[in-house]
């Protein structure tokens, strides 16, 4: 038995590692740290960086990528890398899934295993080159998202105790490891917005739920962002969306669940506020088709309270 993983490891990990250590040290940084953050001892960082980055491009281009694929790819791992060990391994996941489920790696796996004549495993196990870029996007547009949100010197006010978060899904979500969100969310740190960390799939519970939930017969809500509850940010809010819903009293997050189920909203953005319940702190949540709307709609509002609650 010899799985594709092998080739993997053996193949592809060594090239990508090598070539994010050489980005990497471009900027500066010691081998030492680099060792780290790409998972290997720094007498092989040290081996990687006494080799010419050629030799490492033309590995990777024998699974079928262009040089300005694996650019895109060394960059986008290095972000990772220097931000999440967490973040930075599902990215490299995410390359390899769709190099291997179109084939790249079909070539070199034979070299290995012999006659695989007929194999068509990857291709029928990976996840296909589309719905991995589908995935890249929904993290990438959580990410500004949240960075528009932490840009704002305002929006910070406007975070609840249970704290805010932006969540995203693809386009047709079957559970909530199809939603990205940040993980531990968005905090409130120096009176402005903070994600605490890169966006994730499945790193929302809460939120992701409500986002299925209101698929039940919403089917063009895909993202949605909660704030605490505060009567003039709603009035607020009011400027910029015209649809808002408000939620009966519950005594149990599935009775609240159940509400939401339920209702009938018309695109592309609504806002839904809960009154909160026992042991429950009210919320607003601005639901829609693109985080990065939200997290505007959001901003431009807070803007707005602020000068209404300072009588500017």
């Amino acid at each position: 038995m010899r799985p594709p993983c092998e080739v993997m490891v053996k193949k592809f990990l060594p090239a990508v590692r090598a070539l994010v250590a050489h980005a990497l040290k471009e900027e500066g940084l010691e081998q030492e740290k680099i060792a780290r953050m790409v998972g290997v001892t720094q007498a092989m960082v040290s081996y990687y960086l006494a080799k010419k980055k050629d030799g490492f491009i033309t590995s990777l281009a024998r699974f079928g990528l262009s040089e300005e694929e694996i650019s895109s790819m060394v960059y986008e791992l290095k972000g990772a890398a220097k931000a999440s060990e967490v973040y930075a391994t599902e990215l490299l996941y995410s390359y390899w899934r769709t190099t291997a489920s179109s084939g790249g790696a079909c070539e070199l796996h034979r070299a290995i295993s012999g006659d695989l004549t007929n194999c068509d495993l990857c291709m029928r196990v990976m996840v296909n080159r589309e719905t991995e870029k589908e995935r890249r996007k929904v993290i990438n547009a959580v990410k500004e998202a949240a960075q528009i949100l932490e840009a704002s010197p305002i929006f910070g006010e406007l975070i609840p105790e249970v704290y805010s978060n932006i969540v995203y899904c693809i386009e047709n979500p079957r559970s909530e490891e199809d939603v990205a969100a940040i993980p531990g969310r968005i905090i409130k740190l120096k009176g402005k917005a903070k994600a605490l960390m890169n966006p994730e799939f499945g790193a929302s519970k809460h939120l992701a739920r409500l986002v299925l939930a209101l698929r039940s017969k919403n089917a063009w809500v895909r993202a949605a962002l909660n704030t605490r509850f505060e009567p003039l940010y709603l009035e607020a809010l009011k400027q910029f969306v015209k649809q808002v819903v408000f939620l009966k009293s519950y005594e149990s997050e599935d009775q609240m669940f159940s509400q939401l189920k339920q209702l009938t909203l018309e695109p592309p953005i609504a806002i839904v506020v809960d009154p909160g319940s026992k042991g429950y702190e009210p919320n607003i949540y601005i639901v829609g088709v693109e985080p990065v709307e939200l997290a505007n709609i959001a901003v431009s509002a807070s803007t707005l309270w602020k000068h209404r609650v300072s009588g500017f």
